[in-house]
């Protein structure tokens, strides 16, 4: 099955379904329910919740390698090079390490002022 991609295929569409329901989850339960207005105090409380972090964390994660395997994708359709490959590949994962890394270090860090 991988040899032909499809698992990566199948794979981006499952991650797909499943970031559409956590974002629908993600807007619904923060921002349509609840206080009118979302106060620094709500964000805090959200925040001090383990389970919350995991939610965050995991949207994050998801997000990210959705994200990382479509730009991946398109740059195989469209290099030709071995080098230019191997750049974009060096490039699209330093940027979405970094992106991981500072999303997860504000979400597991985050302490109430």
């Amino acid at each position: 099955m991988s040899r032909t991609g499809s698992t990566g295929w199948l794979l981006q569409r499952a991650s797909g379904l499943l970031l559409f329901a956590l974002v629908i989850a993600h807007f619904v339960l923060t921002h349509f329910m609840g206080p009118e207005k979302r106060l620094y105090a709500d964000v805090a409380r959200r925040f001090a919740d383990p389970l919350w972090k995991a939610f965050d964390l995991g949207l994050l994660t998801l997000a990210l390698a959705h994200g990382w395997y479509g730009i991946w994708g398109i740059a195989q359709d469209y290099l030709k090079s071995g080098a230019a490959r191997v750049l974009a590949l060096v490039c699209c994962l330093t940027a979405a390490l970094a992106l991981f890394s500072l999303g997860a270090v504000t979400i597991l860090t985050f302490r109430a002022v």
